[in-house]
């Protein structure tokens, strides 16, 4: 039987980060004397790789990004720790382990951070791989970040043809797609639906999640 293997985002996914990170980059803007945004300007910012973020949203010169790049780090790094978990994700990860769900990681915050702050929140055991960026390399997408996490998988003897991304943005669902995925967007951070037009599925709850997960599992035992 081929494993069913569950890879997850972890900001606006498993942790409501949106608070911390829009706070991080208010402050951010503020001392590089950029102009301050709107809440709803800020929310763009949950999610996307900061080299691209800063680009993008911020009209910031390459050249530039990386000193705009550190100064976020240096109020990110101060605070990464307060954040808290969605309700019902713990449980949620709970369930789909005891259902033989293997479980992964792929985000686009940096991988020597991610680590702690999952096991900080006494999630890291569940997952059997934790994939990031590397250091804000600007080439770097979500999509390079899910194929290295099966990369990880594989190696590990596990197969990866059934496997499922799990996220809030669209740049999961482009990037879980990009790696011949099932999609399935979650709208418990707030996004909007239109960015999760080409998942496969939604899910409106962790619970919803769970049976959108198993019932998936089912469907390919039995194929």
């Amino acid at each position: 039987m081929t494993d069913t293997i569950a890879v997850f985002d972890v900001d606006g996914t498993i942790t409501d980060s949106a608070p911390l990170i829009t706070r991080c980059v208010s402050r951010t803007l503020a001392e590089l004397g950029l102009p301050p945004q709107t809440s709803a300007q800020l929310q763009r910012w949950v999610g996307p790789p900061l080299f691209v973020s800063f680009r993008d949203f911020a009209g910031l010169a390459e050249d530039d990004i990386p000193e705009a790049i550190a100064v976020y780090r240096t109020h990110y790094t101060a605070r990464m720790y307060d954040v808290p978990v969605f309700n019902g994700i713990r449980e949620a990860l709970t369930t789909l382990s005891q259902e033989r769900i293997i479980l992964a990681v792929a985000t686009s915050k940096i991988e020597r951070l991610i680590g702690p702050i999952l096991n900080r929140l006494e999630l890291a055991a569940f997952f059997t791989e934790i994939a990031g960026s590397r250091e804000d390399e600007p080439l770097q997408t979500k999509a390079s970040v899910i194929a290295d996490v099966l990369a990880r998988l594989r190696q590990r003897g596990l197969s990866t043809h059934n496997a499922i991304m799990i996220g809030d943005r669209h740049h999961d669902i482009d990037g879980g797609r990009a790696n011949n995925l099932t999609t399935v967007g979650v709208t418990w951070a707030g996004t909007a639906l239109e960015e999760f037009a080409d998942a496969h599925s939604i899910a409106h709850t962790p619970d919803q999640l769970i049976d959108i997960i198993l019932n998936y599992q089912a469907d390919t035992t039995t194929k």
